[in-house]
């Protein structure tokens, strides 16, 4: 069976998602909630604040919260359950007795412990007097069958059902940023249907017909107008597909591919997302390419390159001659918008506040085309990867938005989209009503990020408030469990913009520092529009005062605003990660929104986004 990378749980129609690396998903329905999840043992995950934080747990790829609040561990098969089921039973019950353990393990408030005790005794055939840590491997497995049994793991097995559905997806770029929408015409068997990218250039997912029938994808030929297929959709298998319009004109369909690195000759054309601290040079030489090839490849006569942008990557496998010099990276070849420097993260801090699963593999940033690109640019295939891969996902597709806007103000703006309708919150109407968290839920949505906490009573309107993504109600102060916080910023970070008494009001992305104390946010509804806006990020600040001897002295007092800072839980792995590289690094606020089309602030005006 192929290996699941990730998996979320649907409390409202009990159903366990799973993701495997082939990009296939699995639902598993019926059963018991133990078999749902692969969790024998019914293994809770322990809470910090609210929030799911097993410090110890391994092998789990996700965490399901049932209708009554609880939060259980879900593993990609039994066989990792049941290690964890062994390895939980010596951690933390070794020196105790089954008598001793199970009073912990399944408390009164949950279950018949005394039943448990009985039960668990008879059919694992331990001896009472007998501490778990003292048992040999096979008494141990006895006791894994035993608490599998009594929890429920192989009850109810006529009613379980999984289903395999294949997914592909489609994306439009133009080479550098997602284009928005295109058009193309999908055709089963008779029937064609005609569909548009979002602004995020994705087409509607394409599910494939269980017949195994062939999904053709056309387009409008450039000369004809005629529809023709560039493409084909079939098998077993989900992938990424990629169209790339040059000057507006489609190239082809392909599916993304792993990386070769040993392949020599004439490479396929390949789009990477732009990492922090990245700079031209450095892409160079790790694809065996020129500063030349790529400047040419996206039509740019400069170096300057930036965070979250997509650039095509193209030419032979063989070094090209580079008259930079080999030992290290010039001065001007970080990724920079304009003058300003990349953002990167900060130092290693103390602990975050919470642990989560483990997220998906992390791509690496870059993906092939099945073809290759005719010396006309003319007639053959030429695709790209799936737009968003590499750390923070969901950056490349918030600057591609802000840049397909444009700096357009929110009345102009709600004619195209609405972030509200978009994501579901229950609002509409861009100017009536704040939309930074609908804009921040949108990206992450279409990185393929939850954002909908299915138990919560309130979940809608959570989803378009700036401080539901740290707590989803206010009165009763319940924290989400979909995404940690962090100590500290690192690039791509929610950071919720909160007053001194603890209230969130504005939600942006974590881009780069404005000075020392302020840190940089790309997000919607800031001055009405979606752009680069600075905030600050200390609680306390320090102020001089003049005492009444005239003295001069130095008070602590709390700022007026400060920074909070969140990333989704099955992003907290690399988050850590990231929180090891280089901190956030200045930039020029007014130089960063010069790219995305924006102009500069006046002097003195100093907006502030509308309260969620």
């Amino acid at each position: 069976m192929p290996r699941l990378i990730s998996a979320t749980y649907h409390p409202n129609i009990e159903v366990a998602e799973f993701i495997c690396e082939d990009g296939r998903h699995l639902l598993r329905s019926g059963g018991t909630l133990p078999w749902r999840i692969n969790n024998p043992g019914d293994l809770t995950a322990r809470k910090v604040d609210g929030v799911p934080a097993p410090r110890k747990a391994k092998g789990y790829i996700g965490v399901a919260t049932t209708r009554s609040g609880r939060t259980f561990l879900i593993f990609p098969d039994e066989g990792a359950g049941r290690e964890e089921l062994k390895a939980n039973l010596k951690r933390l019950h070794g020196d105790r007795t089954i008598s001793e353990a199970i009073p912990v393990y399944a408390p009164k408030k949950e279950n018949d412990t005394e039943k448990y005790i009985r039960d668990l005794l008879k059919t694992s055939g331990i001896p009472a007097g007998r501490k778990i840590g003292e048992c040999s491997d096979a008494e141990l497995e006895k006791i894994v069958n035993s608490i599998a049994e009594i929890e429920g793991f192989h009850a109810n097995a006529g009613t379980r059902k999984e289903t395999w559905i294949a997914v592909s997806r489609i994306n439009a770029t133009d080479g550098s940023q997602p284009l928005p929408g295109a058009e193309i015409v999908l055709q089963r068997g008779d029937r064609e249907e005609t569909v548009k990218s979002d602004a995020a250039g994705r087409f509607p997912p394409v599910i494939h017909p269980a017949d195994n029938s062939a999904v053709h994808v056309k387009v409008a030929d450039p000369k004809s107008r005629k529809a023709v297929t560039v493409g084909t959709i079939q098998g077993d298998v989900g992938k990424d597909f990629n169209l790339l319009a040059k000057f507006k004109r489609w190239k082809g369909v392909a599916g993304s591919e792993k990386i070769n690195s040993s392949t020599h000759g004439q490479r396929k054309p390949m789009s990477y997302v732009v990492q922090p601290g990245d700079s031209l040079w450095k892409i160079a030489q790790l694809y065996r390419t020129s500063v030349e090839a790529i400047r040419e490849g996206n039509g740019r006569g400069h170096d300057r390159i930036y965070p979250g942008e997509v650039l095509l990557i193209v030419g032979s496998g063989k070094t090209k001659p580079d008259p930079r010099p080999s030992t290290a990276p010039p001065a001007m070849a970080t990724a920079k918008p304009l003058a300003a420097s990349a953002p990167a993260s900060p130092a290693v801090p103390s602990r975050p506040k919470a642990v989560s699963p483990p997220p998906p593999p992390v791509p690496t940033g870059i993906r092939s085309s099945d073809s290759e690109r005719s010396k006309e640019g003319e007639g053959k295939v030429l695709a790209l990867i799936n737009p968003v891969p590499g750390r923070a996902p969901w950056m490349s597709i918030a600057i591609a938005e802000a840049k397909i806007r444009h700096g357009k103000t929110e009345e102009v703006l709600e004619a195209e989209i609405d972030y509200h309708v978009e994501i579901g919150d229950g609002s509409k109407f861009l100017s009536q009503r704040a939309w930074c968290a609908a804009f921040a839920n949108w990206c992450l949505l279409k990185a393929g990020y939850p954002v909908d906490n299915m138990g919560f009573w309130d979940r809608r309107a959570t989803l378009g408030r700036a401080h539901g993504f740290y707590e989803m109600d206010e009165g009763r102060k319940m924290r989400n469990p979909i995404f940690v916080e962090l100590e500290k910023p690192i690039y791509g970070a929610i950071a919720l913009a909160t007053r001194r008494n603890g209230h969130g009001y504005h939600v942006g992305f974590a881009y780069g520092k404005a000075g020392e104390k302020n840190l940089i946010l790309l997000g919607g509804n800031q001055d009405d529009r979606i752009k680069f806006s600075p905030f600050n990020m200390d609680a306390e600040r320090v102020v001089q005062v003049i005492e009444k001897s005239g003295k001069r002295s130095q008070k602590i007092v709390k700022s007026k605003s400060y920074l909070k800072y969140f990333v989704p839980v099955s992003y907290y792995e690399q988050a850590k990660r990231d929180l090891a590289s280089p901190g956030l690094e200045s930039m020029d606020v007014d130089a960063l929104n010069k790219t995305i089309g924006v102009p500069p602030e006046k002097k003195g005006k100093k907006p502030e986004p509308r309260t969620n």
